[in-house]
């Protein structure tokens, strides 16, 4: 018998808005009230809006800075319009934004994700366009010549520290390939083994004391090698300790006329003198390059970044009897520089080509670029891979890209001096001063970590004509202020390409103890002259 009483259907509820229908198979807990999934899904979607964000500003600010490049080629090729070709102070203006819009993309470079030597190329091309546009080369003799003759003068300029740097870079790289910083490294190895942070002080007082003998460019190199064989491990240490370098390479060249640019620029043009220099700058030079030691070293073992593990010990290099000749015979070659241009009078370019030359010749004839090695202390032979080539297998690892956005760098920095901006901008300074050495210096040296302190040091000695070895003078040789920024000097603009250390973070890790270091170097020098002249007595 059938029961034919209706069936009762159990009561449900409809779901929820935000909740799903499950199952009679699944479990509880894969049921997702609205509480729960709201959350979740807003959070997604907000990052999915901020990377939005940062990807189409990251992509406005990139084609805002080339468009502008395009534009202002566009007006220097077709001449139009005329009021932004002819107008002088137009003119003036338009290329100090256009230098500061390239120097900010450099900064930008690891955001915009642009390399700086294109950005720096492309810049100075652009600015040299303009440039020539306003004198007509084309259409006035006068102008051609005009034009030719600023051209000439920046490329005179750039290429005289151009061809300094890449012999110089040639020069240590063989060293370096032939294995001649051997025995330098092993003794750091040493000395740094139990001991990691005394690297830092080693390589501050070595870039210190170096590069008042072989030029700041030149140490800071030979430092860099070092400093990639000493710590290949850890990144952020290394650059730690090489914008340390960059720092303490400018102060060092400060207090010596070889050192640096601007001080032999000054000591040629008979501005100081070699004992005024030495006994003047010499303690404010040593002060703005190692008070900042102690500021970096803190700063980068707070921010060092947390390694799972322990670094692996790096072993002693062999130190081999031809790496001793090779070092040897390297050493004396750069010192022969400064020695040949204090005889002879000879351009330190020419000086540098010469002792890669020298250099090339002795490791050939003395067949130094040899495959076997002699430990120091066993004397063991050790097979090692052949380096049959020498010098020329070296060069082919010299670093084209960082040569390239140097000499971007100083061809835009060039652009400027031609159209007298900088020239404007030092007359500017000493107005604002009112006569102020002390003012004068600090506002060249803030200013020489944007724009590279030669062209200004070069116009203040056309504009100035005080005294040899006058406050003035000794106060543009002790402006380290390039180093507060890594394109704000030779030194670090190196650094940037040999380790590829970013604008932004050098600035962020580098720059404020930089700053330290050169204000208290100026106070240094200023409490000097107080007490030689008696005031403090």
């Amino acid at each position: 018998m059938t029961d034919s009483s209706p069936q009762v259907q159990p009561m449900t509820t409809p779901p929820q808005l935000g909740s799903r229908v499950i199952s009679l198979g699944e479990s509880e807990e894969r049921v997702m009230s609205p509480v729960f999934v709201e959350p979740v899904q807003m959070h997604c979607t907000g990052d999915k809006v901020v990377k939005a964000t940062a990807k189409s500003t990251r992509r406005l600010t990139k084609i805002a800075g080339l468009a502008l490049f395009v534009i202002i080629f566009l007006f220097s090729f077709l001449g139009w319009p005329s009021n932004v070709i002819e107008d002088e102070t137009i003119h003036k203006k338009i290329l100090a934004v256009l230098f500061l819009t390239g120097i900010l993309m450099v900064a930008l470079e690891d955001v915009l994700r642009l390399d700086k030597s294109a950005i720096m190329l492309v810049l100075s091309s652009v600015m040299w366009t303009y440039h020539a546009a306003s004198r007509h080369p084309t259409h006035s003799l006068e102008g051609h010549e005009t034009f030719d003759l600023e051209l000439g003068k920046g490329l005179e300029d750039v290429g005289k520290v151009i061809l300094f740097l890449l012999p110089a870079m040639c020069l240590v790289e063989s060293i370096d390939h032939m294995k001649g910083f051997a025995v330098v490294t092993r003794f750091i190895v040493r000395c740094t083994r139990e001991k990691p942070g005394r690297l830092m002080p080693i390589v501050c007082v070595l870039a210190f004391f170096l590069s008042s003998v072989i030029d700041n460019l030149t140490a800071t190199i030979v430092c860099i090698k070092i400093l990639q064989r000493v710590v290949p491990h850890n990144q952020d240490w290394r650059h730690s300790c090489g914008g340390l370098v960059v720092v303490a390479a400018n102060a060092g060249g400060a207090w010596s006329p070889i050192g640096d640019v601007t001080t032999t620029m000054l000591w040629v043009q008979q501005k100081i003198s070699t004992a005024g220099i030495v006994v003047w700058l010499f303690l404010p030079s040593f002060v703005a390059g190692v008070v900042p030691l102690f500021g970096i070293w803190w700063q980068a073992k707070r921010c060092a970044p947390k390694h799972e593990g322990e670094a692996p010990p790096i072993n002693p290099p062999v130190a081999s009897r031809n790496s001793k000749i090779v070092l040897s015979v390297g050493i004396l070659c750069i010192l022969m520089v400064p020695v040949v241009k204090m005889v002879t009078g000879l351009p330190p370019y020419l000086g540098m080509m010469m002792a890669l030359g020298v250099f090339w010749l002795v490791s050939e004839i003395g067949d130094l670029a040899s495959g076997e090695e002699e430990d120091e202390e066993t004397g063991r032979l050790d097979e090692v891979v052949p380096v049959k080539e020498g010098v020329p297998a070296a060069l082919r690892n010299v670093d084209l890209s960082s040569l390239l956005f140097f000499t971007g760098v100083l061809m835009g920095v060039s652009a400027l001096e031609s159209a007298e901006v900088l020239a404007n901008y030092s007359e500017f300074m000493r107005r604002v001063t009112k006569g102020s050495d002390m003012l004068l210096a600090v506002l060249i040296g803030v200013s020489s970590a944007v724009v590279d302190n030669v062209p200004l040091v070069q116009a203040s000695i056309e504009m100035f004509d005080d005294n040899m070895d006058s406050p003035l003078w000794q106060l543009l040789s002790a402006g380290t202020g390039g180093s507060m920024l890594a394109v704000g000097s030779v030194a670090g603009v190196t650094l940037m390409g040999l380790e590829k250390v970013g604008f932004l973070w050098y600035m962020k890790r580098i720059s404020p103890w930089a700053a330290l270091g050169f204000i208290l170097g100026l106070v240094t020098y200023q409490l000097q002259r107080m007490i030689a002249s008696g005031t403090l007595s």
